[in-house]
């Protein structure tokens, strides 16, 4: 029985021997360098893709960007003559003047190209524009 414990406690320490040797050959420290961030600012940016640093400030920016262009005049298109005017002005004008709607011929030439049914929304509109004439 004290033989069996000795090679016991013989191969325990044979086996912390032979771990520990393992250990320190695998392991490798990690090093201890600060490795800068490729996104600080101050560096040179290479060609390329363009990384987004800061995304709510761009997206406060756009968005700022947006809202005067909703709120102001300017030229979308100044060869064609396209003005873009304040979204206000837009939805007054479109009070003040009304949708604009197809005259009949585009609507019956429309109505055969889809089918039977036609469009049900323009026929519609074409009845209740049609009835007041007809009292």
């Amino acid at each position: 029985m004290a033989v069996l414990a000795g090679a016991f406690v013989g191969l325990l320490v044979f086996g912390l021997i032979v771990g520990y040797g393992t250990f320190r050959f695998m392991f490798t420290p990690e090093t201890t360098t600060v490795v800068p961030s490729p996104l600080q600012p101050g560096r040179v940016v290479p060609a390329g893709p363009l990384l987004q640093v800061n995304a709510q400030e761009d997206l406060r920016a756009y968005q700022e960007q947006q809202q005067r262009a909703l709120a102001s005049y300017g030229w979308v298109d100044q060869g064609a003559g396209v003005v873009r005017i304040p979204i206000d002005r837009a939805m007054d004008l479109v009070l003040q003047r009304g949708l604009p709607t197809r005259s009949e011929a585009a609507g019956s030439a429309a109505a055969g190209t889809r089918g039977e049914g036609g469009n049900a929304t323009h026929a519609a509109r074409a009845a209740t524009q049609a009835a007041p004439a007809a009292q």
